[in-house]
């Protein structure tokens, strides 16, 4: 397991040369292997045969192009789960001199090399991460410079990006399509479902030419057209295409890719062919991996396709999914596979409260269901009922200052940034619902993560914020037993509370928990949030590292004070997300907006909720006529 370590990098970078303007020292651009460039383990050496050679694996070599941006939100993660995949042949191609010390700081500077300057055409920096931005457009060209530099030196490539989590070591299956297979170069599409049946894992059966390719990871073995497949790839740099996949896209897809007949059509090789030919390099076979085993968020949370097809999966690239890079780190700690440092683990001072969620009933044959508008309307109705029960968990975890362990969210519909049929994307059918929420479906995820849930301005509540961990957290073997024992339930009494009692009057019976372990402490209730603050200062309650409310909205009637009130209402909306989208069909025969703001306050609370802006194109559901019947039929 990863053990990263603690280093004052400013101070690194300081006595590395590293200098205020940014260039970088003499001995990151150094391209020469002479003795006395050897490494040292402080930072990662020069790119070498020598380097790759002692890494490789069956002449292959998994490399990763990073810059202390994409580091800073994947790097870790990135080694450790290449790690714990039992992946020996990986090396990281660093960017920068930051990435470089940061890996020499974890003592895996043979793991690594400093990129190659005179082979990139951008050595830019920036200070932010955003996607689509003039900085990361010429970054991800730069990896296809590393890409063609290392298969020059005679080996086989496996390209990954860094935010792709590797769960097995991809090896055998590639080794096993250079031997079943035409193809020249095996690539990750956008796609979120596969046509192979689950007795097939190989290459997708049929290749179409509108599917979209993504370059997050692909496998290239050597072949005599290599070096000039590479040369023709980055040909589409100068041309302004955008970034590296949109020019494997319109080299490989032409004009199905462009939308330009005057471009080259790719060769396709009739039926049972799982290659094609590149329309720009067409002596090059593509093949595509299988969703199923080389997915993406959506084909890893949604549809859960490698345990519908019972295919291996072998890696996860993060898109698809939220738009946010906390979105993405979101899912990550969802599947336990995000690193955070063991603070966020076993701090002393973290004290949890959890809840449970009832749910509203699934109709039978929903998964069989045509209409679109009437399943996203259960799904709304299904996902504001369990956002009100987080809203009181959440008033829960203020009023005892206390971080919040998400639960396991039901999604009886996919969010997405594009149109949804029948629910899911692209017309596919192996999602089956409800299926466990990515957080970012229900809650705004960059919101929580950088700045918790807190009262701006409430003297009552000042110093309170409520912090949130994953659902995974309890689950994870890097929390420790005491905590994950420490468990003290708080539930009501099942009868009626009686009138005029005191808050050391509150607490009626405590007894050993049924789980097992921890305590049950039974309560009268409900109770306004002085009481329960009061009830919470008791030891036994005080004390527990885990307080568990199997219905916080049993326990808690609300704040006494109106304004505190109020404001709860008006901020913990203000952490709720929305559903998205209805196709432009839908919306021209219904005459509504592709989304729907989903809520968290309760029926008698909302006339708290903000109006929605006309630019913000959402409604509520509650604000919803019901759905128009057309003489075709009705809306799809």
């Amino acid at each position: 397991m990863l053990q990263l370590r603690h280093v004052a990098l400013g101070l690194v970078l300081l006595l590395a040369g590293v200098g205020a303007d940014g260039l970088a020292p003499a001995w990151f651009t150094a391209a020469d292997v002479s003795p006395a460039r050897k490494l040292a383990g402080g930072h990662c050496g020069p790119m070498s045969r020598e380097l790759l050679q002692t890494v490789a694996k069956d002449n292959t070599v998994l490399i990763t192009a990073v810059d202390q941006l994409v580091w800073k939100s994947f790097g870790p993660s990135f080694v450790e789960n290449i790690q714990a995949a039992n992946i020996s042949y990986w090396l990281i191609a660093a960017l920068d001199p930051h990435v470089s010390l940061a890996m020499g700081a974890l003592g895996l500077a043979g793991h690594c090399f400093n990129a190659p300057q005179e082979r990139l055409a951008y050595k830019g920096q920036s200070d932010n991460y955003q996607w689509g931005s003039d900085h990361w457009h010429r970054t991800t060209w730069n990896k296809v410079h590393i890409m063609r530099a290392v298969y020059e030196l005679g080996f086989h490539i496996i390209q990954s990006d860094t935010d792709v989590t590797w769960f097995n070591d991809p090896l055998p299956y590639f080794m096993a399509r250079m031997k079943d297979s035409r193809a020249n170069i095996l690539v990750c599409t956008d796609s979120v479902s596969s046509e192979n049946p689950a007795s097939d894992g190989g290459l997708e059966v049929a290749p179409h030419p509108y599917t979209n390719v993504n370059t997050g990871v692909y496998f290239m073995p050597q072949w005599p057209g290599g070096m000039s497949f590479f040369d023709e790839w980055l040909s589409w740099q100068p041309k302004n295409v955008g970034h590296d996949q949109d020019g494997f896209n319109y080299m490989t897809r032409g004009s199905y890719a462009s939308h330009d007949e005057k471009m080259a059509k790719p060769i396709f090789f009739g039926p049972g062919a799982r290659e094609f030919a590149a329309a720009y390099h067409n002596t090059t076979k593509i093949g595509f991996l299988p969703a199923s085993s080389f997915g993406n968020t959506y084909t890893y949370v949604n549809a859960q396709l490698h345990k519908l097809l019972n295919h291996t999966l072998y890696e996860v690239h993060w898109v698809w999914g939220g738009n946010t890079l906390e979105s993405k780190r979101q899912c990550m700690r969802d599947a336990v596979k995000f690193h955070d440092e063991d603070p966020y683990y076993t701090s002393p001072g973290l004290q949890l409260m959890t809840f449970d969620l009832d749910f509203l009933p699934m109709p039978e044959d929903y998964n069989r269901w045509r209409m679109t508008e009437k399943m996203i309307r259960f799904h709304v109705e299904a996902a504001n009922h369990q956002l009100r029960q987080a809203y009181w968990a959440f008033a829960a975890a203020l009023i005892a200052n206390r971080t919040l362990v998400m639960p396991r969210f039901r999604c009886y519909c996919s969010k997405n940034w594009y149109q949804t049929q029948q629910c899911r994307i692209n017309y596919e059918q192996a999602t089956q619902f409800p299926f466990t929420c990515s957080l970012s479906q229900l809650l705004r995820t960059k919101r929580l993560e950088q700045q918790g849930f807190w009262l701006p301005g409430n003297n009552e509540y000042n110093g309170h914020k409520v912090f949130i961990r994953e659902y995974s957290f309890l689950e994870n073997a890097k929390v420790p037993d005491e905590i994950k024992r420490g468990v003290v339930e708080l539930v009501p009494s099942s009868n009626p509370r009686l009138p005029g009692l005191k808050p050391e009057q509150l607490l009626l019976t405590t007894e050993p928990s049924p789980r097992g372990y921890g305590q049950r402490v039974t309560v009268a209730a409900p109770m306004s949030d002085w009481e329960l603050r009061a009830l919470l200062a008791m030891p036994v309650l005080a004390s527990a590292r885990v307080l568990h409310l199997p219905a916080p909205y049993q326990i808690l009637s609300g704040f006494s004070k109106f304004d505190t009130h109020h404001q709860y209402d008006v901020e913990i909306q203000k952490r709720v997300t929305y559903w998205c989208c209805r196709s432009p069909p839908d919306m021209r025969a219904l005459n509504m907006t592709d989304r729907v703001q989903l809520v968290a306050l309760p029926p008698d609370r909302l006339h708290n909720l903000p109006p929605l802006a006309p630019a913000f194109h959402a409604q509520y559901l509650h604000q919803l006529g019901p759905i128009p019947v057309h003489p075709d039929g009705g809306v799809s």
